[in-house]
């Protein structure tokens, strides 16, 4: 099958038995997962997603809206339900997981393995910070100064800033604006928090508990919002003891289990 603009797999894996699916945070690239697949087996496939608007993608125009991800991922929902597989996602791409979750338990496909939402609140918690996405330019880059998201040589960049800013408005967009409902889903479920993260508190961390019925750990790890930045090897870490969790339960299961093709 030839690989989709949506998939980049740093690593690909002859005959893997577990696909972890990677979802960055709003304005992120699959870049910053680009260094995860030498922690993993060769059972394992790392397969980062990169949406409209950004690395090889970037003349693409960005999705402003969670319907129209959704819409995107679902076009390859055989590829991604095909093996056992978990999802991960960073903040807004912990959201974008949750929403694709539900489209697959309503398609009544394949759930993953295990859920993994790392530095967000709950869909169905709505923000109580004031819209972002809108403001005007110098308000704006004030914003993203304030996240300590983006390095200052970029903030302080007008060429480059142009080019990024729209897509940080429409990630911002759909990261402000969308709205969930608490689906229950009966998948196990981890939940990673920043010790330093001010707007995400543990009562919201845990609030993850309110969708996911079967186990739902969370855990708090050194750092702010972007401890996945901040801290790699220890949210590597916690992600590969999921992994192998659930490779051990692939493993164990009857082969004619572990191809789950639609």
């Amino acid at each position: 099958m030839k690989k989709p603009n949506l998939f980049v797999i740093p690593k690909p894996i002859k005959a893997p038995k577990v696909r972890l699916f990677c979802f960055p945070y709003a304005g992120g690239s699959a870049h910053i997962y680009s260094d995860w697949p030498k922690h993993f087996g060769h059972d394992v496939e790392i397969v980062l997603v990169q949406l409209p608007g950004r690395g090889h993608r970037m003349q693409e125009t960005p999705h402003d809206n969670m319907d129209d991800i959704v819409k995107e991922l679902i076009t390859h929902i055989s590829y991604i339900t095909e093996l056992p597989y978990v999802l991960l996602g960073h903040s807004l791409g912990s959201r974008i997981i949750y929403a694709l979750t539900c489209k697959i338990q309503q398609l009544n496909l394949p759930l993953p393995e295990y859920f993994i939402a790392s530095g967000s609140r709950p869909p169905h918690i709505s923000s109580e910070e004031e819209p972002t996405w809108d403001l005007e330019y110098d308000a704006f880059i004030k914003e993203l100064e304030d996240l300590n998201g983006t390095p200052k040589e970029i903030l302080s960049n007008p060429e480059l800033m142009e080019l990024i800013i729209p897509l940080l408005r429409a990630d911002f967009k759909v990261a402000e604006t969308y709205l969930g409902e608490a689906v229950p889903i009966k998948i196990p479920a981890l939940v990673l928090k920043g010790e330093d993260e001010e707007d995400l508190t543990l009562e919201k961390a845990l609030a993850w508990r309110d969708i996911f019925t079967e186990k739902c750990e969370v855990k708090q790890v050194p750092g702010d919002h972007f401890f996945i930045d901040q801290h790699p090897h220890i949210v590597i870490k916690h992600v590969l003891s999921i992994v192998k969790l659930v490779l051990g339960n692939v493993i164990k299961a009857p082969e004619k289990e572990l191809t789950r093709l639609n």
